[in-house]
């Protein structure tokens, strides 16, 4: 595992060229000289590397895409002090300084990550050497590419499914300058999306080595759970027709991914440990290695008990997890898994520790190896949702079963004995299942519900306010041609 870290930094200096000034001038500076580069699949290979450990910094899936910034305005984690960052987020004051500075800085990044795959791809179609090996690499940076601009979208742009012919979508970046980039209405940008995911599914067809054995493999062929495999093209289709509404279709891709039962599999339910964070035990589709940000979670989530002065958990966790019905039988082991109760006097506060246990942990390399992007369970909900209103039984089987490998028994029949109560269930099980993932905004603004903040006190309405993140002012005024 350290070679993997020893690749990944040297990976980074290696893609150093593409940096970016700003939102619209992503260009080449130090640049290696390209033509030695890519002279050789090692070249491209040590590229998509460096990609990888873009993604993984803390500016976007190593932090504020995973258990920071994302999971702070999905509610599920605060810090109740208006001198904090965290405040901010949790209050929806995009204005507040920080905040956008943090805002702004993933939407450039992203596209930074975007205008480094694209360079890639100019150089793969220019080649001759390693048909099979650069076809692969071809259909790995067209689904990453849709799966960046997907992420973007979600964060910045209207839901897709209360949106119009007209409503705004996104500058979809498809060269390596980013200057004058063309901006499509979201319709445009959803099928541009689909576009690349549907010739990426095409040139990964063969792709089947998606297994994770627990070591580096140079082979880039092998273990490639922690590169954009074919069935993260195939879940990252499930999660666009789904937010979408084309359920049909989000069905299918999702099916066809819990059909590859060989890779991935749900957890038995004797214990969550295996499964509660980064490789997942098979039920990680597409993960990003990092094992260096051990010690920022723990200074985030584990370096105070008390209320209010340390980045808390929901403050209803009891409730949401439904302790109170718990048994020998049936109790949800994400609960005692992802939480641990402070109580001090009278009250109790909640530390969150599925990423990092303890101290112990922080120090270690070993312990946090890196961040899971695209996971089993969402499929089954993706698939259930789904196909509710055509067969209601099999919805219910598919919920059951995440729950049992959960430690929880089957869901009572009245609770989701219709739609709304079932869409109700889905987003419960959303918000217990994805803590540190990043996932629960996108949910609350796809279900477009009230809710509480993570202090259980206040009460938001969905508002587009909420639910968009501002784009930055240099790309309002600059961006497009």
């Amino acid at each position: 595992m350290k070679k993997i870290y020893q690749y990944v930094c040297l990976f980074l200096s290696v893609v150093a060229f593409s940096s970016c000034n700003d939102f619209l001038d992503v260009q080449p500076k130090g640049q290696l000289e390209q033509s030695k580069m890519f002279d050789d699949m090692m070249g491209f290979e040590d590229a998509m590397f460096g990609i990888y450990a873009k993604m993984a910094a803390g500016d976007l899936y190593g932090e504020n895409l995973s258990w920071g910034m994302i999971d702070q305005i999905g509610q599920q984690f605060g810090y109740d002090n208006p001198q904090e960052l965290t405040y901010h987020f949790n209050h929806y004051d995009y204005r507040n300084q920080q905040a956008r500075n943090v805002i702004d800085k993933v939407w450039a990044k992203q596209y930074e990550v975007i205008a480094c795959i694209n360079n890639v791809l100019v150089h793969v179609d220019q080649k001759s050497f390693a048909p099979e090996e650069r076809k692969h690499m071809k259909g790995e940076c067209l689904g990453l590419r849709a799966f960046l601009h997907f992420d973007v979208a979600r964060l910045f742009c209207n839901d897709y499914t209360r949106s119009n012919a007209t409503t705004e979508g996104l500058p979809y970046a498809t060269t390596f300058n980013l200057k004058n980039k063309e901006k499509h209405t979201l319709f445009e940008t959803f099928q541009l999306i689909l576009n690349d995911l549907n010739e990426a599914e095409t040139l990964l067809a063969d792709d089947d080595d998606v297994s994770y054995d627990g070591t580096f493999q140079r082979d880039y062929s092998k273990g490639r759970v922690m590169l954009f495999n074919k069935y993260a093209v195939k879940a990252t289709k499930a999660r666009v027709y789904y937010a979408m509404g084309n359920y049909a279709e989000a069905a299918r891709c999702a099916r066809e991914v819990i059909a590859a039962n060989q890779l991935f599999k749900l957890n038995s339910a004797s214990t969550i440990d295996a499964v509660m964070r980064f490789p997942a035990n098979k039920e990680m589709i597409f993960g990003l290695y990092n094992n260096t940000k051990g010690e920022a979670i723990r200074s985030t989530f584990l370096r105070s008990t008390g209320k209010g002065s340390y980045t808390e958990a929901r403050r209803d966790v009891k409730d949401l997890y439904e302790t109170s019905t718990f048994s020998a039988l049936s109790s949800d082991l994400r609960y005692s898994t992802f939480f641990r109760e402070n109580a001090s006097g009278g009250t109790s506060s909640f530390s969150f520790v599925r990423l990092i246990q303890n101290d112990a942990e922080a120090k270690s390399t070993d312990a946090l190896k890196g961040f899971v992007l695209i996971s089993l369970p969402e499929m089954y909900y993706i698939l259930a949702e789904s196909v509710y209103d055509s067969n209601s039984t099999e919805a219910i089987s598919l919920l059951n079963q995440v729950r049992k490998s959960r430690g929880l028994a089957a869901i009572a029949s009245t609770r989701v004995d219709s739609k709304a109560k079932f869409v109700n269930e889905m987003l419960l099980e959303r918000r217990r299942e994805f803590p540190g993932m990043g996932q629960t905004f996108y949910a609350l603004k796809h279900y477009n519900q009230s809710f509480t903040d993570f202090r259980n006190i206040d009460t938001y309405q969905p508002t587009n306010d909420i639910f968009n993140l501002p784009w930055s002012d240099r790309e309002r005024e600059y961006g497009n041609p």
